[in-house]
């Protein structure tokens, strides 16, 4: 049997750290030649050629091209097809740390002790946030893979989606998804995670809290998400409605499982808006629970899963 990575032991010392080495040198988050599949630049180290941006605020609001993730590599089964293994994921709203401090936000992620975990609202070299690359300093703090797609620029940097992994990313893409009432343009974060070798499909999204384009754009992700159904995939996030709607219904449509309907509990002030979705290869999972915290306006969601 293959050993799984383990994350170090992570104590407010070591965020410190991390977070303080981040925030001062921008390691790992540049942009270079174009990603395969994508609609932006993937990343390179900032020694390598790249380097950060600084926006003017007049170009807040305004798309940004950024994708920045871990080394990329091809998915080599370790074990039998047919040997299934634990799989945790968990899904997070962070609010970009502005309700806890970053430090206080990665001892949370590490209690999760989550394989893959879906973050939304995230800061990239923000001035609100201290310009500090939140999800590479996080992954670093975690001894985790990472991958951040930005849908905004905002306020000096980026804002977007992140993906943190236990295990490494075989595919990193970005989606945007349009529509003439948003107020800020929405993407999905497409990242293929080689769990125990084998490939895993999991989307990342937070939808609008306009009706029309929130409806939308859940719609969207149901057909990105359909033509993977059947074969293990994971569509996650803060789609900032709940399970009644229209939305989720398109979603559940699709052929996709919502983890959370048994326990139905409440992870926003407005209900239960965070979800995880899966196939039927994973369908067979415990319910999701919800993971309570102060650190941020929303819980977090947890599922476990085999794979």
């Amino acid at each position: 049997m293959v050993a799984r990575l383990v994350p170090p032991v992570v104590t407010r010392s070591l965020l410190l750290l991390s977070l303080s080495v981040m925030g001062a040198s921008g390691i790992a988050v540049a942009y270079a030649s174009q990603l395969p599949g994508s609609s932006g630049p993937a990343a390179t180290p900032a020694g390598a050629g790249g380097a950060f941006e600084t926006y003017p605020r007049e170009l807040n609001g305004q798309p940004s091209e950024v994708i920045a993730h871990s080394a990329l590599a091809p998915c080599e089964a370790r074990e039998p097809a047919a040997a299934r293994r634990p799989l945790r994921v968990a899904t997070w709203n962070i609010r970009a740390s502005r309700t806890a401090p970053l430090d206080a936000i990665g001892a949370e992620l590490a209690a999760f002790d989550a394989d893959v975990i879906a973050l939304q609202e995230v800061d990239v070299r923000v001035r609100r946030t201290g310009f500090v690359d939140q999800p590479t300093a996080l992954a670093v703090a975690l001894g985790y893979h990472y991958a951040f797609t930005a849908s905004i620029k905002w306020d000096g940097g980026d804002y977007g989606l992140a993906m943190l992994s236990r295990w490494p990313l075989a595919e990193v893409r970005r989606h945007r998804i349009e529509h003439p009432e948003t107020r800020e343009l929405r993407i999905v974060l497409d990242t293929t995670v080689c769990a125990d070798g084998r490939p895993l499909r999991i989307l990342n999204h937070h939808a609008d809290v306009r009706d029309a384009p929130r409806q939308s754009s859940l719609a969207d992700l149901a057909a990105l998400a359909r033509p993977h159904v059947g074969r293990g995939v994971v569509v996650l996030g803060d789609f900032n409605d709940i399970p009644e709607a229209a939305g989720i219904h398109a979603l559940l449509g699709s052929g996709l499982h919502d983890l959370g309907a048994a326990g139905n509990e409440r992870t926003a002030s407005e209900g239960r808006i965070d979800y995880v979705l899966v196939d039927a290869p994973l369908a067979g999972a415990t319910s999701a629970r919800v993971w309570t915290t102060a650190k941020s306006d929303h819980n977090a969601v947890i599922a476990d899963l085999t794979w």
